[in-house]
């Protein structure tokens, strides 16, 4: 828990997180300027078809956050005390992937609040809003499952992350049928989709083939989180052997 701690504080510099905040509310600063143009009768659907498409602003900034949990130790040559302690290199990926996901899990709020906001500007009901925090908080979890590990691993890992979000789930995973099922932001989207009042032509486009449901979302985020956990661990235990 010590280590989550540090992590996380770590991560949640004054300036980053300005500005990831700023990043991760463009959702809920496009549904303010559109919603004062949009029919009163379809704000609801408005919600969803903006939070399933603008959201991916969401996505870049828990990569921003996320690749750097392990990093920055490493980069600023921290990491070897941490390799020091007497912990289990299992716990040590598990206390690290934790201080991304809580990371995640902060600027999530933030975003969703940013979004509540924008209803509340525009009169819309807020209510419509509740379901929104579930694609945040599933998003948070998916991706820091994933990009904790790809930090550590990968020299340059922002650019990889950037390059799975712009083109495998903004494009390929549109094209391609099978990628879909692999695509955290249509994971996300599909509990979303089984929890909102609503959800949009826009919003159902962006989801594709991927059917929605709160279970089979939060089974495959599960499956992606062991993934991320194995990983993580059988790379720290591979560094103890070099």
């Amino acid at each position: 828990m010590v280590l989550a701690v540090h992590l996380y504080k770590r991560l949640m510099r004054k300036g980053r997180v300005i500005g990831l905040l700023a990043l991760a509310s463009v959702p809920g600063l496009v549904y303010w300027l559109a919603g004062f143009d949009g029919d009163p009768s379809d704000q609801e659907a408005l919600y969803s078809d903006i939070l399933a498409g603008a959201g991916y602003s969401y996505a870049i900034a828990v990569l921003i956050l996320t690749v750097a949990t392990l990093r920055e130790e490493r980069d600023g040559g921290t990491l070897p005390y941490i390799y020091m302690r007497p912990i289990p290199r299992a716990t040590l990926a598990i206390w690290s992937i934790v201080a991304g996901i809580s990371a995640a899990l902060t600027i999530a709020v933030g975003g969703w609040l940013a979004t509540v906001l924008g209803a509340l500007a525009v009169g819309a009901d807020l209510s419509m809003t509740i379901p929104g925090l579930s694609l945040f908080v599933a998003a948070a979890v998916g991706y820091a499952a994933i990009f904790v590990p790809l930090g550590y691993l990968v020299p340059r890992s922002l650019l990889v992350g950037l390059g799975y979000i712009i083109v495998i789930e903004s494009i390929l995973a549109e094209a391609v049928t099978g990628l879909a099922q692999f695509s955290i932001w249509r994971i996300s989207l599909s509990i979303y989709a089984d929890l909102a009042p609503v959800f949009g032509a826009e919003a159902t486009e962006i989801l594709g083939h991927v059917s929605p449901g709160v279970g089979g979302g939060v089974l495959k985020l599960t499956a992606t989180l062991a993934l991320g956990l194995v990983t993580l661990t059988l790379a720290l235990q591979r560094r103890d052997a070099l």
